[in-house]
């Protein structure tokens, strides 16, 4: 009975230590190098938790100068907190890293602790045999290196999913934005023909006061005036309506409506370090199944203490080793998806690099062709300006009359809603322009 009370208290101390130590290992890394993150080259913005907002690792460009530019940063800021997708992926991001732990332990898995007693059927005291068994998974030949290697590689894939997914909140701020600024010239341009229209309605009640024309055409006026404000009431409604679909996005965030000034080229386009970061994880995995062909050896220390009416008396201490072999049916499955995970990867990057380099050509282009409508815009809504100056002149002279005076006012408005349209697809063409570059708004 004491050798079995010490081989007892032996088993009960190993198992103690083992406990603590593991503990200790995985709550309190002191000595692990913190996993590999890409360098911040803009200025520090404000970010959520990390529970709950990405961070963002890769480079962007510098800011511009338009204030524009910063109002849709923040606003970009707000979205990705309130993004579900965003805070799904910071989640993940948090639950690759934590696989760390694993790789700073010195040992391959979780200890574990056995133990067996038996008695012959003899009766109590005839013959007893107590066994307890402290064991640990062990690392193969190069796996902790390879795993530490797979986690790091996942975290910075991840990572880029996290700044992907911000490029694509931006596209969306970005068409919003510029359907507000639409919305908004719209109505400006409403409110401007509505003060035009009472401005023509005082000079035609004028005039007919004074006989120069007939009481009549006051009706059209009237028509012209009525007219006006339900463009502007339709045009308020419409800018209601985009501005709120801005605010969803952005939690309530409103557009200050400055244009978005345009980037360097030397951007690192978030589609192609995403795709670049998922090759390299997936090239992380194939050295980490090429490092593990077999299962993890297990390596335990064991007692045994018998006594009674047996063969041999006393407690007796042993060393076991078990090692799992290498086999074909294990190793295949794992080695064809870790080539299937690399394959893809590697095809997804060539498909990024096509599909970034054709965006950036036709964003070039189509900026290249908004400008210049913009341009012609502008010139013939300068002429069209000059030709109602001319109208109104004439009318008020009595050299025109109401008809043509309208029909030169319509060629006006047409010119002048070319203009705004023109104006802002030449902004929104430039926003998609570094959309397709690859360019966050930064602060």
């Amino acid at each position: 009975m004491r050798s079995i009370m010490l081989l007892q208290a032996v088993a009960l101390a190993a198992l103690l230590l083992v406990s603590s130590w593991a503990n200790a290992q995985t709550a309190a890394p002191r000595t692990a190098p913190p996993l590999p993150a890409y360098p911040e080259v803009t200025a520090p913005r404000a970010t959520l938790p990390r529970t709950a907002a990405p961070p963002r690792p890769l480079p962007r460009p510098a800011p511009g100068p338009a204030r524009g530019t910063a109002s849709l940063a923040r606003h970009l800021d707000q979205a990705m907190a309130l993004d579900a997708t965003a805070r799904a992926l910071a989640a993940q991001r948090d639950a690759v890293a934590a696989r760390s732990a694993t790789v700073r332990s010195p040992i391959a898995g979780s200890p574990a602790v056995s133990g067996a007693w038996r008695t012959d059927t003899r009766g109590p005291r005839e013959a007893t045999q107590f066994d307890v068994e402290v064991g640990a998974p062990i690392w193969l030949p190069g796996q902790r290196r390879a795993l530490g290697g797979s986690v790091s590689a996942a975290v910075a894939e991840v990572e880029g999913q996290l700044v992907q997914r911000e490029l694509e909140l931006a596209g969306q701020l970005r068409e919003a934005w510029w359907a507000a600024a639409l919305a908004a010239r719209e109505a400006r341009l409403a409110r401007d023909r509505l003060a035009t229209a009472r401005d023509i309605a005082r000079d035609v009640d004028r005039r007919a006061a004074l006989g120069d024309i007939p009481a009549s055409d006051g009706l059209l006026s009237q028509n012209e005036t009525l007219a006006a404000e339900l463009a502007l009431s339709e045009a308020e409604a419409n800018l209601a309506a985009s501005r709120a679909s801005y605010a969803v996005l952005t939690g309530g965030a409103m557009p200050d409506l400055e244009a978005e000034a345009p980037v360097p080229r030397n951007v690192s386009h978030p589609l192609l370090a995403a795709a670049e970061a998922g090759l390299a994880a997936a090239e992380a995995e194939a050295r980490l199944v090429a490092a593990t062909q077999r299962d993890n050896p297990e390596l335990g220390l064991f007692g045994q203490s018998q006594s009674g009416n047996v063969t041999e008396q006393g407690v007796s201490f042993g060393v076991r080793l078990r090692l799992p072999l290498a086999t074909e049916a294990r190793n295949a499955p794992r080695r064809a998806a870790a080539q299937s995970q690399l394959t893809r990867a590697t095809a997804l990057l060539v498909q990024q690099r096509r599909l970034v380099n054709a965006g950036v050509l036709a964003g070039e282009a189509a900026l290249r062709a908004a400008e210049e409508a913009a341009r012609l815009a502008r010139q013939r809504l300068g002429v069209a300006d000059q030709q109602l100056d001319v109208a109104r002149r004439a009318f008020r002279q009595g050299e025109t009359g109401i008809f043509d005076l309208y029909r030169v006012r319509q060629l006006q408005l047409d010119a002048a809603g070319a203009e705004a349209r023109a104006a802002v697809q030449a902004g929104r063409a430039r926003s998609r322009l570094n959309q397709a570059l690859g360019a966050v708004p930064g602060a």
